[in-house]
């Protein structure tokens, strides 16, 4: 093969190398624009109280359901899957309950009510020296924070998952003397790759009740 043969032959090479070259990354934009994990959108509905028993003689007493249901949507083709978790309930900083998140699944372009389980002791609350005092005063106002934890993941063409943590605190007060309650839930989606290196964590904007 002659030298303009040899020349002829590694241009068409180059081109050829180029050319496919650029279609992987044609297709490598496609892939990452259709499959790309995007933060789920969160809905924190607002906390379901029922006041089943109030009592304060012979000694206090209190028997209450606390209740927080959490609409997740996932924007991804990717399925968002999260595993069971538990977080406190607290009472002027103590806790006195647990919100279980039982394990779950959020399909591609999906949306999912996720509702935990959660109990509250009556009797540590009525035995904490701030019940009397929280009782005395107007409607009888007891202050309640409830968490609700999401730890899940994504996983992006079965190659590489991304990690994505939903956090939703609620502020409750109860008013035991009409069996009433208000509350104010704030939640935050962190994400961040995995598997395929360290990510950055991010904030995600979100919708909140």
């Amino acid at each position: 093969m002659g030298t303009k043969a040899r020349k002829k032959h590694h241009t068409l090479s180059c081109c050829v190398l180029l050319a496919i070259l650029a279609i992987l990354g044609v297709l490598a934009i496609v892939f990452y624009i259709l499959y790309r994990p995007l933060p789920p959108r969160v809905v924190a509905t607002p906390v379901v109280i029922g006041v089943e028993h109030f009592g304060l003689l012979p000694v206090p007493s209190l028997t209450l359901s606390v209740g927080v249901h959490v609409v997740v949507s996932n924007p991804s083709r990717a399925p968002f899957r999260y595993e069971e978790t538990s977080t406190p309930v607290l009472y002027h900083g103590e806790p006195v309950g647990v919100t279980v998140v039982p394990a779950g699944r959020v399909g591609g372009y999906g949306t999912s009510t996720v509702e935990p389980l959660t109990e509250v002791d009556g009797v540590k609350v009525a035995a904490d020296p701030h019940f009397a005092a929280d009782v005395a005063v107007g409607e009888g106002a007891l202050p309640f924070v409830a968490f609700v934890r999401l730890d899940g993941k994504a996983l992006v063409l079965r190659v590489f998952e991304v990690s994505v943590t939903v956090e939703v605190v609620c502020y409750v007060r109860v008013m035991v003397f009409h069996g009433e309650s208000s509350s104010r839930c704030v939640a935050s989606v962190r994400t961040g790759s995995s598997g395929g290196g360290e990510g950055r964590e991010s904030v995600a904007p979100l919708h909140v009740n």
